[in-house]
């Protein structure tokens, strides 16, 4: 078994929550059940799901509580009904830890305490080649003056990186909005955007902008598409794609409101909704070991 601390990492994680549901019990979620929480025979899995979640909070926030606290968040602000979020997401080189789509997209890099700076420039560079705005969600108010001021180095594109940053108050979910992201569209490029897209995305996009699917031997179907999609103006095939994006993780904002705060997370990106009834049976079910 891994340390401690990478046990704990695990806990929010598609695999363990799937075992739970799906077989009720999970080894990194029981070894991390006997390292932190006293007497867990006599709570529920809710009480321990919970407890360790204020143990992340508290001692060692993860980028599992990051991301929970931007889609709990941004969710919050945004129609559930009308937005989608997506986590991992591929720009050329690099991989967006969060994205947002609405009536436009936004990439979200977070950075913990245990992350340096190192790649960020070129992380950003990458993002902008597919997206428009792009920010930064940083560890606490104390890292706002630092990563500004590293941002701003970067001439224009950094200084349109917005800054979020998390508050150092004993509450869940608390974001200060410190710079708002400005548009930048110098990078974009059509290959970024089009990569985004899944077969079925870019064939949507092909055919209500030119009305037909090319015909050609499958060995040259992809290059063909792409080269019709590089025909449409830049900011337009943007909004084509994401409007395609935005097809993707839907879920309705009463199914959202259902899942415990600590788990939207995971639920969510995982695409685990379907199973909230056995969900709402684990929970309150005695821990049993």
């Amino acid at each position: 078994m891994a340390d401690n601390s990478r046990a704990i990492n695990r806990v929010f994680t598609r695999g363990v929550i799937n075992d739970l549901l799906t077989k009720g019990t999970n080894e990194v979620y029981n070894y991390v059940v006997r390292e932190y929480i006293n007497s867990p025979e006599n709570k529920t899995h809710k009480e321990i799901i919970s407890e360790i979640y204020s143990y992340l909070d508290k001692q060692k926030r993860n980028e599992y509580f990051y991301m929970n606290t931007l889609l709990h968040r941004l969710l919050g602000i945004h129609s559930v009904n009308t937005t989608t979020a997506l986590s991992q997401v591929r720009i050329n080189k690099h991989i967006a830890d969060f994205v947002m789509i609405n009536g436009e997209g936004k990439v979200y890099e977070i950075k913990t305490p245990f992350d340096n700076f190192d790649r960020l420039s070129d992380q950003i560079r990458d993002y902008f080649r597919a997206f428009s705005k792009v920010s930064l969600l940083t560890s606490s108010p104390g890292e706002f003056e630092r990563v500004s001021s590293w941002l701003n180095q970067l001439g224009d594109m950094g200084e349109a990186v917005g800054i979020y940053h998390m508050n150092d108050i004993d509450t869940y979910f608390n974001l200060t909005f410190r710079r708002i992201p400005q548009q930048f569209d110098e990078h974009l490029e059509h290959i970024c955007i089009f990569k985004l897209l899944r077969k079925g995305e870019y064939e949507n996009i092909i055919k209500k902008h030119f009305n037909e699917l090319p015909q050609v031997a499958p060995v040259f179907y992809f290059k063909k598409c792409f080269a019709m999609f590089e025909q449409i103006p830049l900011l337009e095939a943007q909004k084509l794609a994401f409007d395609e994006l935005k097809k993707r993780n839907k879920i309705t904002k009463i199914t959202f409101n259902k899942i415990p705060d600590e788990l939207k997370s995971v639920i969510y990106f995982a695409k685990l909704s379907n199973k909230l009834p056995k969900l709402e049976q684990l929970l309150e079910t005695n821990y049993r070991g």
